[in-house]
């Protein structure tokens, strides 16, 4: 490479960390610290199952929460935890989960559930079908991506209220009867 292509690659690699935006941007805002909702890597308080993962989730050490398809789990169940004081989630766009599939695992989606103080809940789904098992992976949604729920479980006013949030689920596809077998390694907010 001659001098002059040296030259312009240095100018343009220079042009490109000044841009607006930019990390390296001296004027740019720091990067906000995520809202750690859970880690399963510690010890949670009064996390609950409920139908096929009642009593078929364990905590492996270190690692996370380990739903347990070899023990009944499918992809009719889930896990909850009821959150005091409530979270105020308002100012965040996204919400990030960390999991690793299992070898096992034939649920191809699972779902993130929240709820609020007046008991309105919204979900979004990850599809996990393609994810190589054992490999951990944090996934993104956009909280206006979520869906509110419908019937009784639209709450009083069928809004979802993001500054109280009350309330997180993690379940399985329900309409999946087959092993689900997933490590939930955190759930986390970003602005």
């Amino acid at each position: 490479m001659n001098s002059l292509s040296r030259l312009v690659l240095s100018f343009a690699a220079v042009i490109a960390l000044r841009a607006p935006g930019f990390a390296a941007d001296a004027h740019a805002a720091p990067a906000a610290e995520p809202i750690m909702i859970v880690n399963f890597t510690e010890a949670v308080p009064a996390v609950y199952g409920y139908t096929s993962w009642q009593n078929n989730f364990a905590v492996a050490p270190k690692a996370g929460f380990r739903v347990l398809g070899a023990k009944g789990a499918q992809g009719d169940g889930g896990f909850c935890q009821n959150l005091d004081p409530v979270r105020d989630l308002s100012k965040c766009a996204c919400i990030e989960i960390a999991l690793a599939v299992q070898e096992g695992n034939e649920v191809p989606e699972y779902t993130i559930v929240f709820g609020d103080a007046d008991r309105t809940k919204c979900w979004a789904r990850v599809r996990v079908a393609q994810f190589m098992p054992g490999q951990p992976v944090w996934l993104r949604l956009k909280v206006a991506d979520f869906t509110i729920s419908s019937g009784q479980e639209a709450g009083a006013d069928g809004k979802m209220d993001w500054t109280k949030v009350a309330q997180w689920h993690l379940q399985g596809d329900w309409n999946t009867k087959k092993p689900a077998q997933v490590l939930f390694i955190a759930l986390r907010a970003r602005s």
